[in-house]
């Protein structure tokens, strides 16, 4: 897109949200005659509170640039205590080290604790074509994968996974198989620049969405479960990335999965799915992760900072704790844990009072689905009218240019309030108008709380997202530290707003 289309939908889309803002508070008005602060404040008033917060948000970003502690944090999370998985002696280690680390700021803190079914470790995974070529090539099992029952050879086959009739056609022949479901992802080219880091792992759809994605769905997990019960030996799923790069997923919580799942990368996967073409391929493959015996143990750590006109009022902030394992977790997620660490030593150090409660939190299990997030609505169900709102950062070490509104258009004009200082500060775009849905913030969200997620730039997220390349020597110190600031500064320019945020009818469906 050339840089005269960019700006005419940059305008496109600051005039959509004008139009949307004001509708929304003519219908907010006539819903709710009751409410009428935001009407009886005067412009002085909204002038007032704006210059306030552009000078508060300064003195952050001033403070954070003179004093942080984020890389030297950072560097020792991935360092002494490296990868994280969720329920693993490195994530309890993280989250004990976290709390005394907010001690040590002075703010209080404390750990919120659940149990997952089980823990995993990974196991050393080799793998060989055997046939018609031999060639040692790397595997890495899913998260949560069952083992093979030791090294295991078997004929490679290509399963259809979006076509019904392949369930009949391979029916008492999947017996010790080599499972392949889809044909080789379809790589982005260099030339594909994503927006942002969240489009750089999962590009918007583009065109007609196809429909059915829940019978899909439902239909492959039919035919995994045939081919558990046939006795297939394992299922082999792309990487899609480049330069031999892994992925990493779990497909089952925290219970074994069905069937031995493992990531190729996206070069090797390929190479046997053209081998497929020609004629038959057989390998041998062994999977070794285990499981603990029982639940395993998981925390959360909770940090606060007590308002002092409204300490029953909540403003959130935080980032997930945990990561997958083949790297060291550093720009997923450690550098959004830390900069929430950082924005409470900040907050901290600067000596200020806020109105509402500022609450931080290190979330786990957020990798496997947001067991953390989960845990800390549970604990908190009956404080849910009064959490205010809730920012997360969980894209990798680029710089924040955003805050996504995620479709709460009911809280556009006062969110206009909170981030207008932030933009004139640290020169961000205007809000963003899509919907992500994806991170902690969305357990929030579905209860009705106004929650919100940071975008960043896409700095080499595409390539570290989940793979061996998350290491600490990713993470660019000047742009995380940007992140840090803006996370205490929007909890500040909330918590000093004259009213609470709207909150939203439940997204929840019945019985969840």
């Amino acid at each position: 897109m050339s840089l005269l289309r960019s700006r005419a939908c940059l305008l496109c889309s600051f005039l959509l949200f004008l139009c949307i803002t004001g509708l929304v508070s003519q219908k907010a008005s006539s819903q709710n005659p009751a409410d009428t602060s935001q009407n009886t404040r005067s412009e002085d008033e909204k002038r007032s509170y704006r210059s306030a917060m552009e000078q508060a948000d300064q003195k952050i970003s001033d403070e954070v640039k003179a004093h942080s502690e984020l890389v030297t944090n950072l560097g020792y999370l991935t360092t002494e205590i490296g990868a994280r998985l969720t329920g693993s002696p490195q994530m309890n280690r993280a989250s004990d080290w976290t709390l005394q680390r907010f001690k040590d700021y002075g703010v209080d803190a404390h750990l919120e604790t659940t149990e997952v079914p089980h823990s995993w470790t990974r196991g050393r995974d080799t793998a060989e074509i055997t046939a018609p070529v031999r060639k040692n090539i790397e595997i890495r099992s899913v998260g949560w994968s069952k083992a093979t029952d030791g090294p295991v050879s078997g004929r490679v086959i290509f399963l259809n996974a979006d076509n019904p009739s392949e369930l009949e056609k391979y029916k008492g022949k999947l017996k010790d198989a080599v499972l392949m479901t889809r044909p080789p992802a379809e790589i982005p080219p260099d030339s594909d620049v994503p927006n942002n880091a969240y489009d750089a792992v999962i590009p918007p759809n583009r065109g007609v969405p196809r429909a059915g994605a829940q019978g899909r769905f439902r239909q492959r997990r039919q035919l995994m479960k045939m081919a558990s019960d046939e006795g297939a030996a394992v299922l082999l799923t792309d990487s899609g990335k480049t330069d031999s790069l892994f992925n990493m997923t779990t497909f089952s919580g925290y219970e074994p999965s069905q069937l031995p799942t493992a990531f190729l990368t996206h070069e090797d996967y390929s190479l046997i799915y053209r081998l497929l073409q020609a004629g038959p391929v057989a390998m041998k493959v062994n999977l070794t992760g285990t499981f603990s015996p029982g639940p395993a143990k998981t925390s959360i750590t909770v940090a606060e900072i007590k308002g002092s006109q409204h300490p029953d009022e909540r403003v959130i902030i935080g980032g997930h704790l945990d990561s997958w394992d083949l790297g060291q977790g550093a720009v997923d997620n450690g550098t959004g844990a830390m900069a929430t660490l950082e924005a409470a030593r900040t907050l901290k150090a600067l000596g200020w009072k806020p109105k509402r409660t500022i609450t931080f939190i290190l979330f786990t299990g957020e990798e496997e689905g947001g067991v953390g997030a989960e845990l800390f609505m549970k604990n908190h169900a009956a404080e849910i009218p009064k959490m205010d709102a809730a920012l997360v950062l969980d894209l990798g070490t680029g710089r924040v240019f955003t805050i996504v509104l995620e479709n709460q258009f009911e809280t556009a004009p006062l969110m206009e309030e909170i981030y207008r200082p932030l933009q004139e500060v640290f020169n961000l775009d205007s809000l963003d108008m899509r919907f992500y849905g994806s991170s902690d913030h969305i357990e929030f969200l579905n209860k009705g709380v106004p929650a919100y997620f940071c975008l960043q730039v896409p700095d080499h997220y595409r390539q570290a997202h989940h793979s061996q390349t998350d290491t600490f020597d990713k993470v660019i110190p000047d742009e995380i530290n940007q992140g840090a600031a803006v996370l205490a500064a929007w909890a500040w320019n909330v918590s000093e707003l004259p009213q609470a945020l709207p909150h939203h009818a439940s997204r929840e469906g019945p019985g969840e």
